[in-house]
């Protein structure tokens, strides 16, 4: 089978086969996640004081209406349904008649993940993880493009100059703060093991059955279409993700200024503090920036002033997966957000908390977002074996 993609918004099929393929991949992670869950609804089942969403600090939408043997049923309920789902998407014939409803099948379990395990310290430990990362990779990309690009680089080494001259004389950043920081972070880390090993499992599971659904979805002409509406759109789609990390970051930035924002005045924090603070504000901005990649130039094509690989194709998985898993973690941690804003003194400190954290807009839109890149890239792909146009 060939296809062309002659202009925007139209949408490459896949073989049969390579499609079969996919989707066994998927259904075979699928089915290790859901053994996985199923095991952890046993043992809370069986051992309550094992489960770590029987604490106020650990609660999903699930935990927070269920006492905690009906919670530990739902989780293994969700466990053995998605054992039998996952087989059947693993089967022979999974793509003929029975793909709607497997596509559908694996829509709830998605929800159903996100509803039963869904916990807001995902989000918390991923944003300190990444926030280091992006600390540490924009000192790397600032020192290379000095070297290589310094039109670009000496403005930005100048402005990164600019922003730890304030942050050390201003607002009182020390280096004891930074490793304070960097302690606090590894023990943590360790101190809550099982949580991130439990969130790692419900991230996977939540991509996995996205996988399935949209790998079977993709049978029917309704999903194609959806598909095909992203793609025209993905531009749009793309910037309005973007924004769903500034509000943290102008939250972060202003702590730079006489008028920090939820925090205490200048002077009054500690070092350790702002330290964090400035450390997942540069994540939401390094998020923010990353998220537009997926519409701008060097998301195809690795920038020239890169060493070895400037100029060569950015492989779509590179932007997809990271993206995928980043989308995941953000929307698997909005509802918990969320029930933790009702506990706000008032009505109007939960509508701030939630526009300062907008996971139940920013986790969606930068799923959508990375669904239209890949199917575009997907097109794109077929569009160059075929000889079709581009956008």
């Amino acid at each position: 089978m060939t296809s062309t993609r002659p202009a925007t918004g139209s949408v490459a099929v896949a073989p049969p086969d390579a499609v079969a393929r996919l989707l066994h991949l998927f259904a075979l992670l699928a089915l290790v996640t859901s053994a996985a869950i199923t095991a952890f609804g046993l043992a809370w089942w069986l051992l309550p004081g094992w489960n770590p969403y029987a604490t106020s600090s650990s609660r999903s939408l699930a935990s927070a209406l269920l006492d905690p043997a009906q919670f530990a049923a739902a989780v293994v309920a969700t466990g053995a349904v998605g054992l039998v789902v996952a087989a059947a998407a693993a089967s022979r014939g999974a793509l003929d008649r029975r793909a709607p409803l497997i596509a559908g099948a694996a829509a709830v379990l998605t929800a159903a993940v996100i509803v039963v395990l869904g916990d807001a310290g995902t989000v918390t430990f991923a944003g300190y993880l990444f926030g280091f990362s992006a600390v540490v990779a924009g000192m790397l990309t600032t020192a290379v493009l000095v070297v290589r690009a310094p039109r670009l680089g000496v403005p930005l080494l100048a402005l990164l100059a600019a922003l730890i001259a304030v942050a050390v004389w201003w607002a009182g950043l020390t280096w004891a703060g930074v490793t304070t920081f960097l302690e606090n972070l590894g023990s943590g880390l360790i101190d809550n093991a099982l949580l991130i090993l439990i969130s790692a499992v419900s991230v996977a599971a939540v991509l996995a059955w996205t996988a399935v659904a949209v790998v079977a979805g993709r049978t029917t002409r309704e999903m194609r279409g959806f598909e095909a509406r992203l793609v025209r759109h993905r531009r749009a789609i793309t910037v309005l993700a973007a924004l769903g990390p500034l509000p943290y970051a102008f939250m972060r930035a202003s702590w730079l200024t006489p008028w920090p924002l939820f925090a205490p005045a200048v002077g009054e924090m500690s070092p350790a503090v702002l330290a964090t603070g400035l450390m997942l504000g540069s994540g939401a901005v390094a998020a923010c920036v990353l998220t537009l990649g997926l519409i701008l130039p060097w998301g195809r094509v690795f920038p020239r002033w890169m060493p070895r690989i400037g100029g060569r194709r950015v492989p779509a998985p590179l932007a997809v997966v990271p993206g995928l898993m980043a989308a995941t973690i953000i929307t698997i941690s909005a509802v918990p957000l969320v029930l933790m804003s009702l506990d706000a003194d008032s009505l109007l400190d939960a509508v701030v908390f939630n526009l300062v954290l907008p996971l139940w807009f920013w986790g969606p839109m930068l799923a959508l977002a990375v669904w239209a890149y890949a199917a575009w890239r997907r097109g794109e792909h077929e569009a160059v074996d075929t000889g079709g146009a581009l956008d």
